[in-house]
């Protein structure tokens, strides 16, 4: 057996990079037979599909992936955006669990709800078993501000509702530095989807030692019909 030389682990750094990550969780999916679960993927496919095009940021990023990555986990996926469009990522996970949770309905509730974080942090893409993969805290953050703990807080916002999007502290900062709060067309943009955000929270880490996070929960009483105002000199070139 070969074993991989100090060697060829250098230039990690180089490949790590910093960009929105949202973890989408279909609550109890684990429990839905092999059909149900099958027809989940099939229609979070098509709504994804859907977002992006709506979005028209493919004509931003010049025929780019708009998500460049998708990891699955036991109850939903994770999504590694494209960095040039870093702070999107709120945005992206409303019309995620806006749309799901529409035709959830259509489909006579196909599952029972849906939760979803973002974070922007650190990743490292990687070759694992022939496929793109992706590692890195960024995504251990994002599992975080699903905790417990978060969920609590969570059904004062929603008024007991746990279909939530939870934002980290870096993916609220990144959302309006792309989105500044008062520009006109942006203001114009949130108060048409009805966009409402909480206070900031604090959290604890589950490990000790380690910082806590600072949150915030994000929210669209409407379905997303237009796409948000293009901020291309703001887009990382």
């Amino acid at each position: 057996m070969k074993f991989p030389r100090a060697t060829d682990l250098e230039g990690i750094a180089g490949r790590e990079y910093q960009t929105d990550i949202i973890l989408l969780d279909i609550i109890k999916f684990s429990l839905l037979s092999n059909e149900r679960q099958y027809q989940c993927l099939f229609y979070l496919n098509k709504i994804i599909r859907t977002i992006t095009n709506l979005l028209e940021v493919g004509s931003v990023l010049r025929g780019e992936k708009v998500i460049e990555g998708a990891i699955p986990t036991g109850d939903g996926s994770y999504f590694i955006l494209n960095s040039r469009i870093a702070g999107y990522g709120p945005l992206l996970a409303l019309f995620l669990r806006n749309f799901l949770l529409l035709n959830n309905r259509l489909l006579n509730n196909l599952f029972s709800g849906v939760r979803t974080s973002v974070h922007h942090g650190s990743i490292i893409p990687i070759r694992f078993l022939g496929t793109k993969n992706f590692v890195g805290d960024g995504l251990n953050v994002c599992a975080r501000l699903l905790a417990g703990s978060v969920q609590s807080k969570a059904r004062r916002f929603y008024r007991n509702d746990s279909n939530y999007v939870v934002v980290s502290g870096g993916a609220w900062e990144t959302f309006n530095a792309l989105f500044p709060p008062g520009t006109p067309d942006v203001t114009a943009y949130l108060d048409k989807i009805s966009f409402s955000h909480s206070r900031e929270f604090s959290i604890k880490d589950k490990h000790k030692g380690r910082p806590g996070y600072k949150i915030r929960f994000i929210d669209s009483a409407k379905l997303i019909g237009s796409a948000p105002p293009r901020p291309k000199e703001r887009l990382v070139s």
